[in-house]
């Protein structure tokens, strides 16, 4: 899954933003969207120690592919980027929320995809576990990226009516005004002049 993320995460912002708006007068989803891919630089980092010349293991296995897709590596990600985004303005608290939703999505989007491929809930339950229910019966090893290899067709068709749906449900709720922080002002006014 690669775009998918980009389409499942953004239908999840755009409700948590919403509902983080409504209590708090702030929405920082973005952060939800950006931080999703986070659970993916697995395949970067232990291919860079590897490089390097160093042993770097998880579990008493080398660094790989699923290594990151785990709630305690959630919760690191949602501290660090919560002290990075710190100095910018954003909230410790909005940061850490907001990045623990966007890794948190990630690893539901994948348990949704692939029965059992990751160690999800480790360190609470260390065995592999997942939904597939969509589309049903899949596996990594099975997965087909039929859309320029990118993606999966039925998977993401799925997203995209996600996102639709999200939109049209905080655009009933708070009206047209909300756009504005997913898109650059200029397009924001052609679209929706009064």
């Amino acid at each position: 899954m690669i775009i998918e993320h980009l389409f499942y995460t953004t239908a999840i912002a755009i409700i948590v933003g919403m509902l983080f708006f409504r209590f708090t007068g702030r929405d920082s989803s973005w952060i939800i969207i950006v931080c999703t891919y986070l659970p993916d630089l697995d395949k970067v980092i232990g291919r860079v120690i590897d490089h390097a010349g160093f042993t770097l293991l998880f579990q008493g296995h080398p660094i790989q592919h699923g290594a990151f897709h785990t709630i305690a590596m959630m919760v690191v990600f949602g501290i660090i980027v919560a002290f990075l985004l710190h100095p910018f303005g954003i909230r410790f608290f909005d940061g850490l929320l907001y990045a623990m939703i966007g890794v948190g999505a990630h690893l539901f989007e994948d348990a949704l995809v692939y029965p059992s491929n990751y160690m999800y809930l480790w360190p609470i339950y260390p065995e592999r576990t997942g939904l597939a229910w969509l589309p049903m019966g899949l596996n990594e090893e099975s997965y087909s990226s039929n859309f320029f290899h990118l993606a999966n067709t039925e998977v993401l068709v799925i997203g995209i009516l996600l996102v639709v749906l999200a939109a049209a449900i905080r655009t009933y709720v708070e009206g047209s005004g909300w756009i504005r922080w997913y898109m650059p002002e200029k397009l924001y006014l052609t679209l929706f002049r009064k």
